[in-house]
């Protein structure tokens, strides 16, 4: 009889702790489905791709923000887009781009579409594209690379300046001196220096390529092109405040996870440009 109560307690223990480990598993799968769909949708919040399709018909004023590879673009998107928000410090960790980050964010309470197009050749038609719809042009470059990328860096200037909207709207453009904490970075001053020496000299060579591949003699439209894309005036060495753009440059330092350098000043510079 004994036997037979002490059996049955043992099954009954057993069982019990079957239950309750079928329970704990169901739990933890649970636990782990919930922990996947959070991480997925932070990832995409941060990325900017849950709120703003690439073909968006936002209304919003949009801000593109261009320049060469790993010059800190995105860093910058991610500082605006982040930086009036209670998830600023949750900014998350930059790579080089391999699509467009879109998103809506405020800058100084001023609401703004963010589109950040990597530096890579084959978004040059993306970059086209939206340049062509915009408001307020943000030009990021390395301030300790400039010395070597320099030519590469006022080709990609050059294309942003004689962008038919650009100079038809007449498009502020802030170029961004970023990794200013870099030893080896130049100032702002210095950089727009070599910037417009080295578009003085690509103003020549833009003209005699388009020179050989048309006969601009009696076509208007090349001719009209070929105007466009000089940019300043003949016969003046390039300068800046001759491009029909406003063009400021700003120094900063773009680090994701610390407090940026430079980041209100560019804040106020949006802001500005889309309030005028």
């Amino acid at each position: 009889m004994a036997d037979g109560m002490e059996s049955t307690g043992m099954s009954g223990l057993v069982l019990g702790g079957l239950v309750l480990l079928a329970l704990g598993l169901a739990g933890w799968y649970l636990l782990q489905q919930q922990s996947a769909a959070i991480s997925k949708k932070s990832l995409a919040i941060a990325s900017g791709s849950s709120s703003i399709s690439h073909g968006s018909s936002s209304k919003q004023p949009k801000v593109v923000i261009t320049g060469l590879m790993n010059t800190g673009k995105t860093a910058l998107w991610c500082h605006l887009r982040f930086s009036q928000t209670s998830v600023k410090s949750a900014a998350p960790m930059t790579q080089t781009s391999m699509a467009l980050n879109i998103a809506e964010a405020f800058i100084n309470e001023t609401r703004a579409l963010l589109v950040d197009v990597p530096g890579h050749q084959k978004f040059h038609f993306d970059r086209t594209t939206q340049l062509a719809q915009a408001r307020a042009v943000v030009f990021v470059v390395d301030s300790a690379q400039m010395a070597k990328n320099v030519r590469e860096t006022a080709e990609g200037l050059y294309e942003v300046l004689a962008n038919e909207h650009v100079q038809e709207q007449e498009v502020p453009v802030l170029v961004v001196c970023n990794k200013q904490d870099d030893p080896l970075a130049l100032a702002n001053t210095r950089i727009q220096v070599l910037l417009e020496d080295e578009i003085d000299r690509l103003r020549g060579s833009r003209q005699a390529g388009l020179d050989s591949v048309q006969d601009t003699a009696n076509d208007d439209a090349a001719a009209e092109e070929r105007t466009r894309d000089f940019l300043g005036f003949e016969g003046k060495r390039f300068a800046f405040e001759d491009v029909v753009s406003p063009v400021q440059f700003n120094e900063a330092t773009m680090v994701v996870g610390h407090d940026a350098g430079g980041l209100e000043q560019i804040e106020r510079w949006i802001a500005d440009a889309l309030q005028n």
